[in-house]
């Protein structure tokens, strides 16, 4: 409650006034800025054609995150083939490491240098908090507030469906959904998965450019050269299509209606202009919101270099698997951390095109290709490591993600929501109470002025 002051004496107005340390006026600035910015946001409003192409873009969003859910038991059963596929895969690839490595031996826990396992799964982490930075970052700059757990639970689900849907391609939606239903503005939630996926591909193509012209000075196998050129030819396509869609909104368009007349000549899509009608609403996403992000140099290089970074964690964990198995490492095939670095990148490129959820298979062929003329027959259990911090990871803390907010989460989120209204209606209902009194206080003093 707002406290009445007392006048100031002449002695205390004739005093000067108390200097502020420079720390002081630079929180006294900032946190000014972010009041002003915070009121700009909250007075700022869409037009009406806008808010129609929000709620249309969200409807849509909605619609698919429906269906998908509507055909759960279907999934579900999809699912779980895709894993017993994998594990049949990966079976596969520890009988055949039994017959045809000489060396081949048990998993030897007391020998394993768990240092080296730490420092792995620490890379992980790291990867974790950059992507939640990443969210959190831009729900701040959109909404001026700080939401951490928001951006840790919306991008867990963003990799979960990313990781049971071929080529990747389910997250953004699900991503988009879930941040609308935690009170982040449709416009907000909708661009963020996008812009996300944008940042992500621009610096997932940089680092391959460099890793693949890293790996023609080694020894590659062929397979796995062909494969990582495939998978950065067609990376490279669509990078360029986005950034042509993105910068030219009349190119962007022609390309786009190209593309999709040969697909429908070679009878890839069914109806025209249906698909090209869902294709350039996504079009208007990319030009809107590379239009907005182009005006803030900082914001792009931000976010690169955080996706970078990210990058650098993933493709740095098969050397540090590498350093844990210390018993098995190949006397003729002494591994350095670049090579490892260029071999993680080259398993990506590979599995990229693939169309199984998490690049089911290739990313096991690929990496057994590539390490085992390092680690031998240790390769199978670092096989096991790599793809739980690249792949089953996501699958369990999506898993637990969703198993929280359905048996605790949403409804916890409920009641915060409720408390907050509460006292936001408790606030306005007090400020309210306390200007009636003022202005009857000031409506009693000028009666008895009067009167006087």
């Amino acid at each position: 409650m707002d406290e009445k002051k007392e006048p100031k004496t002449q002695i205390e107005e004739n005093l000067p006034a108390k200097k502020q340390s420079f720390f002081s006026r630079l929180i006294s600035n900032y946190k000014e800025r972010r009041r002003a910015k915070f009121e700009k946001i909250q007075n700022q409003k869409l037009s009406d054609e806008e808010e129609k192409k929000v709620e249309q873009k969200m409807e849509e969003a909605t619609k698919e995150v429906t269906k998908t859910k509507s055909k759960e038991k279907k999934k579900r059963i999809q699912n779980i083939v895709f894993f017993i596929f994998n594990i049949v895969l990966v079976v596969a690839i520890l009988l055949w490491n039994i017959y045809t490595t000489d060396d081949f031996s048990p998993l030897i826990i007391k020998e394993i240098d768990f240092l080296y396992v730490f420092a792995a799964l620490m890379m992980l982490v790291a990867i974790l908090l950059l992507d939640v930075t990443s969210v959190h970052h831009m729900i701040y700059k959109k909404t001026m507030r700080s939401r951490w757990a928001l951006s840790f639970k919306s991008m867990g689900i963003s990799r979960y469906y990313d990781a049971v849907t071929p080529l990747a391609s389910g997250g953004q939606a699900f991503m988009a959904t879930y941040l609308t239903g935690r009170d982040v503005p449709a416009s907000t939630a909708l661009s963020i998965p996008i812009a996300k996926l944008v940042f992500q591909n621009i610096s997932w193509v940089a680092v391959g450019f460099v890793c693949l012209v890293m790996s023609f000075t080694n020894g590659m196998s062929a397979f796995v050269s062909t494969t990582s050129i495939i998978g950065f030819i067609l990376a490279i396509l669509m990078i360029v299509a986005i950034l042509f869609i993105s910068l030219s909104k009349k190119l962007g368009k022609k390309l786009v209606s190209w593309g999709l007349k040969l697909c429908a000549k070679l009878r890839f899509i069914k109806d025209y202009e249906k698909s090209y009608a869902k294709v350039m609403r996504v079009v208007d996403d990319y030009q809107s919101i590379m239009k907005e992000y182009s005006q803030s140099k900082f914001e792009i290089i931000f976010q690169l270099v955080l996706h970078t970074l990210r990058l650098v964690c993933l493709y740095s964990i098969p050397y540090f698997i590498y350093l844990s198995f210390p018993y098995a490492h190949n006397a003729n095939f002494v591994g350095n951390y670049t090579d490892f670095f260029v071999f993680a990148s080259l398993i990506e490129l590979a599995a990229s095109f693939i169309p199984l959820p998490g690049g089911t298979g290739m990313n096991e062929i690929t990496f057994n290709l590539l390490f085992q003329q390092y680690l031998g027959g240790a390769t199978f259990w670092a096989l096991i490591i790599w793809r739980f911090c690249s792949y089953y990871y996501y699958l369990l803390q999506g898993i637990g993600i969703i198993s929280y907010d359905t048996i605790y989460g949403n409804r916890k989120y409920r009641w915060v929501k409720k408390r907050l209204e509460l006292r936001a209606e408790s606030q306005e209902f007090r400020r309210t109470q306390i200007e009636n009194f003022r202005q009857e206080r000031t409506r009693r003093r000028k009666k008895t002025k009067v009167l006087e």
